[in-house]
């Protein structure tokens, strides 16, 4: 770093400071941080998730417990409360942190513990949305977007400031967190950050219309389900008027809710709706098998084959027999991997 005002040195004042040790604000601070607490968790008896750095688990026959941890914000967990009051009185040696109870709030998601489980939502979050663009009073809409509605690139007036388009889609996109069923809408919009038109905001506000009627709207994990996971793919066949392309989606459910899903377009344009939706069960089987591996770390090895529901029967047939076709051939070999998933699950 520059060496600070008043103690530069008189000698060498062209040079700069070698930093021995991470500083709060600089960019290697946050590595230097969880590098110590990772660290603190392995000798405590924790394992680090191979699925996601974040997690730590200590899994043993009769006790599960584990810790998130997201810069220094944490949520403990598990069916042993004497093991997480120790964790909690271990770390609070270790390094200076408060205790806040019950998990209630984290990173604006609002947990809300019921008779039937928990319900997850970001409510306030939605409403201060709702507040900041001055959509507070406006009339409710029944969808996010209107039906076969088509935004082109070539068509409206280019909106003067675009930080405000820009500032409502990715606030739109945290939303989705516990929204899934306005993640299409805002893949649509999202795709028109580079000089946004007037009738792009006016789409996006729409979602925010929807949002203000279904303010309570979120996710409810009931307890006691059948913890199975399974997973559904589907694809809008050459949804982009512009170039073409299609849109993947897939969700995944993990008892009654849904703790996964997606809307992305496609890397290429499908010639059918077959490659299409061929193409996003491929997706889906690639988040199909973190997800196993994910669960596998919380909860110990899911050894049974994930079920992935796909509504189209050509795309069924293509990913479980390999024939060869001319109307397929030119599929490129990386969609392929669902197939060589399905094939595996049923041997």
């Amino acid at each position: 770093m520059e060496q600070p005002q008043g103690f530069s040195s008189k000698k060498f004042p062209g040079h700069v400071c070698r930093m021995k040790k991470a500083l709060y604000g600089l960019k290697q601070a946050p590595h230097a941080w969880y590098g110590k607490v990772a660290q603190y968790f392995v000798f405590c008896g924790f394992k680090v998730s191979d699925s996601d750095s974040s997690l730590f688990t200590k899994l043993e026959s009769n006790k599960h417990i584990l810790a998130l941890l997201y810069v220094d914000d944490m949520i403990i967990t598990g069916d042993d409360e004497a093991e997480i009051s120790r964790l909690r009185t271990d770390l609070s040696v270790r390094f200076e942190m408060k205790n806040l109870g019950e998990v209630g709030y984290f990173l604006g998601l609002e947990i809300e513990k019921t008779k039937q489980g928990y319900f997850v939502s970001q409510r306030r979050y939605a409403a201060g949305l709702l507040e900041s663009f001055s959509m507070g009073e406006s009339k409710d809409m029944a969808t996010p977007m209107e039906t076969n509605v088509k935004l082109k690139k070539d068509r409206g007036k280019i909106l003067q400031d675009a930080r405000n388009f820009r500032q409502l889609v990715g606030s739109l996109v945290y939303l989705t967190i516990t929204r899934p069923e306005i993640s299409y809408s805002v893949s649509v919009i999202s795709q028109f950050m580079q000089n946004p038109k007037s009738h792009y905001l006016d789409a996006a506000k729409r979602i925010l219309r929807y949002i203000k009627g279904f303010l309570e709207y979120g996710l409810m994990y009931k307890k006691n389900d059948s913890f199975l996971l399974s997973g559904y793919t589907d694809a809008d066949w050459v949804g982009d008027a512009t170039d073409r392309r299609s849109t993947s989606g897939y969700c995944f459910d993990f008892g009654s809710a849904v703790v996964s899903w997606c809307s992305k377009k496609q890397p290429t344009v499908a010639l059918s709706s077959t490659e299409a939706e061929y193409i996003a069960a491929t997706m889906a089987a690639q988040e199909c098998i973190w997800l196993k591996y994910l669960m596998g770390d919380m909860f110990g090895n899911i050894n049974y084959a994930v079920q992935i529901k796909c509504d189209n029967e050509s795309a069924i047939k293509l990913a479980s027999n390999p024939v060869f076709h001319g109307r397929t051939k030119h599929i490129e070999f990386r969609h392929h991997f669902v197939r060589e998933k399905s094939v595996k699950s049923r041997t």
